[in-house]
């Protein structure tokens, strides 16, 4: 495995290129920029885990492994997608959010922050921090709905 990271790594030297550590394989990570951000994080009902990160970083690109597997396990959720944005070419988006240090991953529910992670940066970790939240937002939901929906009489009585 490092060997073929050195040889890529040697490889886009010499074409002038730089190994895309924010990348994650297309089917598990959207890569999100300043014009798709805000509208993606916004879709109903959908709680997007993005993790916001730099090519220059060490940091990320160790997480990069992590996030790719994380992608496959929460691939079955259909609550939750998974995005990450380079910050390095969507400054806008990662200077809204407040991105200060490499690699954060932040939850969104409904366009809004929802929470920051802090955690240790493997699988399982995530993944029980993003299960959580889903299981707050369901609770939370229902809770919502229960307050807000209308009383009905019990069969048979008459309202006046």
């Amino acid at each position: 495995m490092a060997a073929r990271l050195i040889i890529m790594l040697i490889v886009s030297i010499i074409a002038g290129q730089y190994l895309p550590y924010c990348t994650v394989s297309a089917s598990h990570s959207l890569l999100l920029n300043d014009a798709t951000f805000t509208d993606k994080v916004k879709e109903k009902d959908t709680l997007w885990l993005v993790k916001f990160c730099v090519p220059w970083c060490k940091y990320c690109s160790s997480a990069q492994v992590v996030w790719e597997e994380l992608g496959k396990t929460l691939d079955i959720e259909d609550s939750v997608e998974i995005g990450h944005v380079d910050c390095t070419s969507s400054k806008d988006t990662c200077s809204k959010i407040g991105i200060r240090s490499y690699p954060t991953v932040k939850l969104f529910y409904d366009g809004d922050e929802y929470k920051k992670y802090t955690g240790k940066r493997e699988v399982l970790e995530i993944k029980d921090f993003v299960l959580n939240a889903v299981y707050e937002l369901n609770k939370k939901n229902s809770e919502s709905l229960l307050e807000t929906a209308p009383e009905f009489s019990e069969a048979g009585e008459d309202e006046d």
